[in-house]
C-alpha cells in the first residue's frame, strides 16, 4: 500500500488549510496543483474523483478518496494527534472547536460558492451584482460571529491552544472582503492569521500559496 497522501488543491484556496494540515502531522504527502475552472486533463480527473469538482480533494493513501475539508482535518488529528489540530477527546475545548469548524464550513464556505461565481446562479448582470453584494455582506456578519468567539485571551482562535481553525483563519483572511477589512473590523483574527504564517514549517507553505495576493485593499 503507498503510503503517501496525495492533496489535490489550488493555491491559495481551501487546499491550503489542509496542505498546512498535512504539512504539521509530519506524514508524508504530496501535492497536485488542479485549476478547478479550467477544462482539461487535471480538471476530468478531479472530476472523477470528486464529482462536485471541488478542491481539496484527498487521496488516501489505500486509495480511498476523502473530500470536505473539515472531514480530513478530524481524519488527521485521529491519525497524527500530535499536530494539534484538534483538543484531544474529553477536552473541555473539544465542543468548541467542533461548533465553530462546522461553522466555517457550513455557514461561511457556502458564501463563496454564491458571492464569488454569481454567473452561475442567474443570468443577468444585474442580478449577479445583487446576489454577490448581498452575499458578500452576509459573509461579513458570519466573520464578525466567528471573530467575536475568538475575543478570549491567548494568541489563539481557542486561547492558549492552537488548533485547525487557526489555520481556516489564517487562509479566510486572504479572502476577501480582504485583508483591510479583516484589519478593521476582524483583528484578532488578522492577527492569529499572521501568527499562523510565521510558523517557521507553514511559512514557506502560505507564501507559495498567495504569493499573488495583493496588498491590504
Amino acid at each position: 500500500m503507498r503510503e503517501t497522501y496525495i492533496l489535490l488543491g489550488t493555491r491559495g484556496c481551501g487546499s491550503t488549510i489542509v496542505a498546512a494540515a498535512l504539512e504539521l502531522t509530519g506524514l508524508p504527502w504530496g501535492y497536485e496543483e488542479v485549476d478547478y475552472a479550467l477544462d482539461g486533463p487535471e480538471r476530468d480527473r478531479l472530476l472523477e474523483l470528486n464529482p462536485l469538482g471541488q478542491v481539496p480533494t484527498l487521496i488516501l493513501p489505500n486509495d480511498e478518496v476523502m473530500t470536505e475539508s473539515a472531514a480530513m482535518i478530524l481524519l488527521l488529528h485521529d491519525r497524527a494527534p500530535h499536530a494539534e489540530l484538534a483538543p484531544p477527546s474529553g477536552s473541555a475545548l473539544l465542543p468548541r472547536f467542533l461548533r465553530w469548524l462546522m461553522f466555517i464550513n457550513a455557514e461561511i464556505y457556502p458564501t463563496f460558492t454564491y458571492a464569488d461565481h454569481p454567473q452561475r446562479w442567474v443570468p443577468e448582470i444585474p442580478a449577479q451584482e445583487r446576489l454577490a453584494d448581498e452575499v458578500l455582506r452576509y459573509r461579513q456578519r458570519l466573520l464578525l460571529q466567528l471573530a467575536a468567539a475568538a475575543s478570549g485571551a491567548g494568541p489563539w482562535f481557542l486561547g492558549k491552544t492552537f488548533s485547525a481553525l487557526d489555520l481556516y483563519a489564517a487562509a479566510m483572511c486572504h479572502w476577501r472582503p480582504g485583508r483591510r477589512w479583516f484589519l478593521q473590523h476582524c483583528p484578532k483574527l488578522l492577527t492569529i492569521a499572521e501568527r499562523v504564517e510565521q510558523r517557521p514549517e507553514l511559512n514557506a507553505l502560505f507564501q507559495a500559496h498567495f504569493d499573488q495576493v495583493a496588498p491590504l485593499e
